[in-house]
């Protein structure tokens, strides 16, 4: 397994947690909270920072990476079954990258085209990255985050043109406590796609230091989240920030500095085809690699293939829809981040916990007993 810099670790985070919910996150927590939607964001505070600590405390007090620290904790079978639900939890993530760069682009930049065309042009670069390792793809990340994460932010600035209005997040207050719940529950289920740190961490070089690049990928997250979420609420409103399909391609479409710099759209699309493409390695990387780990095959690459297969047919099942796309970003991921990203891995801190004590108190009985 290649060594990873922390930088690379850094980049390889911020484009797990940053990609969806800058292309969806204006939608959703329009349609959960109107104007309120940025309150969900700050409400997430907490529970990121409950998950960082986590995902720390499993990485110090564990000698394998995921999904190996399952048998490390909870036993060789219940650890094998739980690691191969978790296959087809990072491969689902796979198949929602993938739907939601169909529908972006079908929606947005190429209508007519043909869709199983459309996914070999992020399919292929991603299937290529895999085959070589992922020491390249890690280097083809920071690449990426270096450049098209500034240049996001920028987009966003750009919307804030003289048709904005700051009083279109108002009033305060008079909100659903119930709606803001749910909308901190959804912004912190996609937060916890940090959960790939437990496989890559354990091959960076300084693994002790993990918990300051992961604490500036959670502050970076919230800062462009919250530019993605209340940009498009002050330019549109929150009423037509719902009912737009890709609130922040609409950004970059209307965006008119001086008459001068306008239809920066296909620099939109630049920086989405990265993003997704990032994302795509990064969690394909993770399955091929955790059902190594399950199955103990010698090689992660001999499955680069067939899940591609697999990534494509579903992905062409799916993309028709793209109301049931947001349905599942919405209702149906969220349960699944949150049960197998969020609160399993809570459930292993008192296990190892209590390991840790057993075995602190057995050390202590032997110093303490008396030599024959």
């Amino acid at each position: 397994m290649a060594r990873l810099t922390n930088i690379q670790l850094f980049c390889i985070l911020l484009v797990t947690l940053a990609v969806t919910p800058y292309q969806v996150m204006a939608k959703m927590l329009a349609m959960i909270l109107a104007q309120h939607g940025w309150m969900a964001i700050l409400g997430s505070v907490l529970p990121g920072l409950l998950l960082v600590w986590i995902y720390y405390y499993l990485l110090t007090n564990s000698s394998r990476p995921f999904p190996g620290m399952l048998e490390e904790h909870l036993g060789p079978v219940l650890g094998k079954i739980i690691g191969f639900v978790y296959i087809w939890a990072f491969f689902l993530v796979v198949v929602m990258s993938l739907v939601l760069f169909a529908n972006f682009f079908l929606s947005n930049v190429l209508p007519g085209m043909p869709i199983s065309i459309l996914l070999i042009f992020i399919i292929l670069p991603a299937f290529y990255a895999l085959r070589t390792g992922l020491e390249a793809t890690a280097r083809v990340v920071e690449l990426i985050v270096l450049t098209a994460y500034p240049l996001a932010m920028l987009l966003l600035l750009f919307g804030l043109g003289p048709e904005t209005d700051w009083s279109r997040l108002l009033p305060l207050g008079h909100f659903d406590m119930a709606a803001l719940g749910n909308g901190v529950w959804l912004v912190s289920s996609y937060i916890s796609l940090m959960v790939v740190v437990l496989t890559l961490g354990p091959f960076c070089h300084q693994p002790r230091l993990l918990w300051r690049w992961m604490l500036a990928v959670f502050g970076m997250f919230l800062f462009s989240t919250l530019a993605a979420v209340i940009i498009p609420i002050v330019a549109y409103g929150p009423v037509l920030t719902s009912i737009q399909t890709f609130p922040i391609f609409n950004i970059a479409r209307a965006t008119d500095v001086a008459n001068f710099i306008h239809n920066i759209e296909i620099i939109m699309v630049s920086v989405v085809m990265p993003g997704v493409f990032s994302i795509l390695a990064i969690f394909w990387f993770v399955t091929c690699y955790s059902a190594q780990q399950v199955f103990g095959l010698q090689d992660y690459r001999i499955l680069v293939g067939p899940t591609a297969i697999m990534a494509g047919v579903s992905a062409v099942l799916l993309v028709p829809n793209i109301h049931f796309l947001y349905i599942m970003l919405q209702q149906i991921f969220p349960w699944i981040f949150i049960i197998l990203f969020a609160i399993l891995p809570a459930f292993m801190v008192p296990v190892i916990w209590l390991k840790l004590r057993r075995r602190q108190d057995s050390d202590s009985k032997k110093k303490a007993a008396p030599p024959k």
